[in-house]
């Protein structure tokens, strides 16, 4: 009978005990300088009334995560690599977080494994508005993630100031408003507007 009770603890021990790791999946290089922003930088943007308003990174930081893959023994999971930098300004209380995660394939496939460098979700959240939400691939070149439309323009004028290799994504906030943002990997936010209107604007 001990013998028995020794045999099913040391099973339970097994069992309880498998939480592994069975991949890893980083950002490459290109992925990664898709947010340009750094620690302690000023940004300034021109607002809805004209005003500049300045955000300072609080934040960037690139750290390792888990995911966990469902339909395993115990909780099996992969390591994957996010960048995340935070903005905020104290005049308007607004925050700007952008995220990328090497996560793109995994969210998709949660019972596949995969490991090394994959298609990467970027988030952009900016409070009081909406997110805004693409897929990188490791060539750090942006795709459509959902059915919200995303344009490449060469060059974009903004604020009388011609900009290179700029995407623009439209997508909606929580009251169905249309949103769209204008964004390169160079200055990273451009200007963002709600039903045609400028919300955030960059200050040259």
């Amino acid at each position: 009978m001990k013998t028995k009770i020794l045999i099913i603890l040391a099973l339970l021990t097994v069992l309880t005990s498998c939480d592994k790791k069975i991949g890893r999946c980083d950002l490459t290089e290109a992925q990664k300088q898709v947010i340009p922003y750094e620690l302690g930088q000023t940004v300034s943007f021109i607002d809805d009334a004209g005003k500049t308003v300045d955000f300072t990174v609080t934040e960037n930081e690139l750290r390792w995560c888990q995911f966990t893959i469902d339909g395993r023994l115990g909780d099996s999971y992969v390591e994957y690599r996010e960048k995340h930098a935070v903005l905020k300004s104290e005049s308007n209380n607004l925050v700007i977080d952008l995220r990328i995660a090497a996560i793109g394939g995994l969210s998709e496939k949660k019972n596949e494994v995969l490991t090394g460098y994959v298609n990467s979700w970027f988030w952009i959240t900016i409070n009081s508005y909406g997110r805004f939400q693409l897929i990188v691939d490791p060539e750090g070149v942006f795709s459509n993630a959902g059915s919200s439309p995303l344009y490449f323009h060469d060059s974009f004028e903004i604020n009388e100031k011609v900009y290179f290799d700029v995407i623009e994504k439209n997508t909606y906030d929580d009251t169905n408003a249309p949103l769209q943002i204008f964004y390169n990997k160079t200055y990273g936010i451009l200007q963002v507007k709600k039903e045609g209107e400028n919300i955030l604007m960059l200050k040259d």
